[in-house]
Parts: C-alpha cells; structure tokens; sequence
C-alpha cells in the first residue's frame, strides 16, 4: 500500500496529467474574491440585463394602454353622432384638422412635446377607408386585411405595430382599434396610431440613467467582494506571518482573530506549535546536555582507570582531586541546566511585585564581598532616577547575580565594577579584557563561553543565556557591549 506521501512526491504515482497537484495555487483570497464575482457578479448582471430588457416591452404596453383608452373614447363619440346624424368621418375629421393646426409647448420630464402626433382612420364596416389623418390619400382603400381592422370587425381585440416611413424616415408605430356600434351593430372601425419616436426617446434616456445605475451598483460590488475576501482571509494572513516569525526565530505575540472558526483555527494552531516546540525543547536539551556532559565525564573515567592501578599517594591525591573538581562541574552544569528549563518552560511570571532595584543589587552583592575583597575588587552601586519595576523577585536576583558572576571572573585583581541603576535600566561594568568581536553577537546563546582568565577554563556557558531568558519574562531585554575605555557593560533593560 502506498502512502499519501509517496503519491505526492513521486511523478510516476500521481497519475494523469489532470488529477496532479499544481505546482502554484490560486491565493485563498483570490478564489473567495473570484467565486463572489462568479456568483454575485453573474446574478446581478442577470438581473441587471433582463431589467434592461423589460424597459421597452414596459413602456410600449404603457402607450398601449393608452391608446385603447383613446380608441375606445373617439368610438364612442362617432356613436354618440351617428345616432344624431349618421354615420359619417366629418365629425372626427374636423377634430384632427383642428388639432394638427395647433401649437403648443409641453415639457414632460425630460421630453419636449410640440404638437400632436396621434394618427386616426375610420373605416366602414367593410373595412373601407373613410378618414385617414397621416394620409388623405388612403380614402376608399380597403384596410380590412390589417389585424386591427379585421380581427376588431370580428368583435375581437384588434391592434397591430407597422414600420412605416414618416417624417423622411422609417418609424415603428403602433395601432390599436376599437368597433364603432349603431343601434348594436359594428358599423365600422376606429383606429388609433402612434409613432414610437417619443416613446423611444424616453427609453433611451432611461436605459442612459439604468446603465450608469449598473456600472455603479457594479464597482459597489467589486468593491464588497474586495472588502470581503479580505475580512475572511484576515485571520489566515495574520496566523501565516505569525507562524513565519516563529520559523525565523522571532518574538511573536499570538495574532488577535475574529470568528469562531477563525479562533478554533487559531488554538489548534497554538497548541500544534507548543507540542513541537515542547518536543524541539526536549530534544534540545537532551543534545545540549549530552555534549556538556562528554568532557567532564571523560575526565572522571580517564582518571578512575588510572587509580585502578599502582601510583603513589602523592599521584592518587591528584587523580582524586581532578575526580572531585570534574564532579562539581557536572553538578554546575546540571544545576544551572534546571534553572535554565525552569524558566525557559515557562509562559509567563509568577507572584510578580513591585522591586526596588537598587535594594535587589545590595542584597545581590553582599555575599560576595568575601571574595570580592580576597581579590581586591571594589564594587560600587550607584543610583540615578531609580524607577521601581514589576516583576520576579527572585528571577530578577538570579539575573543580577549572574552579570555580577561574570564581571568577577573576567575582572583583574585591583580592579572596580561598578552597578549603576537609572530610571528601569539597571547596567553591570567591568575593567576586563573584554569580549572579542567574533564572541560579541554569540555571548547569550546557550553553552557559548569564554576561557576564564584566571582559570584557564570555560564555564557552563549557561549564565548569560539565563539572563536573556529571564529578561524575556518580563517583557524586557539584555544588552551586552564592550566600553570604550575597555571591560564589557551588560544592561538589564526593564519595560516602562
């Protein structure tokens, strides 16, 4: 059975060309952002587009509506005359000669009216001409094929849209009839016609409105689909930076998220890193401790062979001794080796209180005045604009302690170190030899150490990297330099 891993990193197992993973993806926020467009885009340029369509059907069934009232108004009024006078054209022929005469002015919205352009012709109920307003010439022709006449002469709804030439050019007008009746007979057909040219102005000027209405409604919706897939794929950008600055070995805070799958996301993703880290800090140590140990283990082996054998008492005293001085170095190491997994394993403080930073470095220096003195070194404690902190009573003492340790082991008998406290920065110098540029940047990094001038060996390597450790606790950091004036000054920088 092969494993998913074998498939994915074997060519020859993924199949064909189609099913294979590609080698770039398409961003989360670009797939969010181009599904929205495909689905919200598409529905509402599908709505936007049959809106669009409707406008003309909508107006021209409005003319229409229209024009039966008025068809429906002049046949009453010829059946209102032919019962007093017969049926005849000159009643409704007087009416249109009168009303093609006149001149007026109409602003309707946006549309200028000027004069009439309503069409009338009446036939008999043969469907012969009687009145044609648009053409005189159309008297005595026989209209009764056209579908308002004949199907109106039929006692049905008659009404017809004919592209005719008018005014120089080809015009779409529409007709609709209705039946003149004496004494309960058709006698014959009214019909009402009305050229489009208006009615297609005012379309055009609408569908002008509705499209800038849609490119607007349309960036707006770009514009939220942007907005969108951002706000979803906040969390993800924000737990990728979070997780590459884990990678490269940054001080990084857990991003804040929003959403509840966003948060599960999140705390699923926090605690896989503490279970590695836990298990990368382990396997640290186990490395760490391994290597430390080697050297001082060797030499208690080498010389317990060697008291196995005949020597005499003044070269068994040596050996014993060499045995007792390797074994107080591992018990150092594997001392400072707890403390420094104590507080490396931890998240944070405990019974944090105010301190008093000048009092912290007496109470530091105090016992080591014996051998300071038994070397000939003074140490002074100086105070400027002491700020109290808050923090760890007793980590901030091991703290001092340990730049206090090593400014004595690379001080000269004769020499001073002086401790100076100002405002929350608390700063350890020496008169040493200093540190070499190429140990500068690798001081505080764990088991990294100098040879001791006045030992000749090195040390656990563990104090400074306890210090930086310690200082990260309390949000804080250690700075360590070299002076002008020669010797090395390690600042403790406390947060505001």
């Amino acid at each position: 059975m092969r494993t998913l891993w074998q498939v994915l990193t074997n060519p020859d197992l993924r199949g064909p060309r189609w099913l294979r993973f590609p080698k770039r993806l398409i961003s989360i926020r670009a797939s969010i952002l181009l599904v929205y467009l495909l689905v919200v885009g598409g529905g509402f340029y599908a709505i936007m587009s049959t809106m669009t369509q409707e406008i003309q059907p909508r107006y021209l069934e409005s003319m229409e509506e229209s024009l039966v009232d008025t068809a429906n108004i002049l046949a009453a009024q010829l059946e209102h005359s032919a019962e007093l006078e017969g049926y005849a054209a000159d009643t409704i022929e007087k009416i249109f000669e009168r009303a093609y005469e006149r001149r007026f002015e109409a602003q309707i919205y946006s549309l200028r009216k000027e004069s009439v352009d309503l069409e009338v012709y009446l036939t008999d109920a043969s469907g012969v001409v009687l009145f044609d307003s648009a053409n005189r010439e159309n008297k005595g022709k026989d209209f009764s094929k056209w579908i308002d006449v004949s199907r109106t002469l039929a006692g049905q709804y008659g009404a017809r849209a004919t592209w005719t030439e008018r005014n120089g050019g080809r015009a779409l007008i529409l007709y609709v009839a209705a039946p003149v009746r004496v004494d309960g007979r058709i006698q014959g057909v009214v019909t009402v016609g009305k050229p489009t040219s208006y009615v297609n102005e005012l379309i055009a000027r609408a569908e002008g409105r509705f499209k800038s209405y849609v490119v607007v409604a349309g960036v707006a919706v770009l514009l939220l689909g942007a907005v969108l897939s951002v706000w979803l794929t906040q969390p993800i950008k924000r737990l990728i930076a979070y997780a590459n600055a884990l990678r490269d070995g940054k001080q990084a805070s857990y991003p804040r998220l929003f959403g509840i799958e966003a948060n599960e996301l999140g705390r699923a993703f926090e605690e896989m890193r503490l279970a590695l880290e836990g298990k990368q800090y382990v396997e640290r140590y186990v490395q760490s401790l391994t290597h430390q140990l080697k050297s001082p283990i060797s030499g208690i082996s080498g010389a317990a062979e060697l008291l196995e054998g005949d020597m005499d008492a003044g070269e068994r005293r040596k050996f014993l001794a060499n045995v007792r001085k390797e074994s107080e170095r591992l018990r150092r190491i594997v001392d400072r080796m707890l403390e420094l997994a104590s507080v490396e394993s931890r998240r944070g403080l405990q019974n944090v209180e105010e301190l008093d930073l000048v009092e912290l470095c007496q109470q530091v220096v105090e016992p080591l005045e014996a051998p300071l003195k038994q070397e000939g070194i003074e140490v002074s404690i100086e105070s400027v604009g002491a700020e109290r902190i808050r923090g760890e009573r007793f980590l901030v003492k091991q703290a001092i302690l340990n730049l206090l340790q090593n400014a004595l082991d690379f001080s000269p008998g004769g020499t001073a170190i002086s401790v100076r406290v100002e405002g929350r920065i608390l700063a350890v110098e020496d008169e040493g030899p200093g540190i070499p540029d190429y140990a500068l940047a690798r001081v505080t990094d764990r088991f990294y150490s100098l040879v001791r001038p006045k030992t000749g060996e090195k040390s656990s390597g563990v104090g400074l990297s306890f210090v930086k450790e310690i200082m990260a606790l309390h949000g804080g950091a250690l700075v360590v330099a070299n002076r002008e004036a020669g010797g090395v000054r390690a600042e403790l920088r406390f947060p505001g």
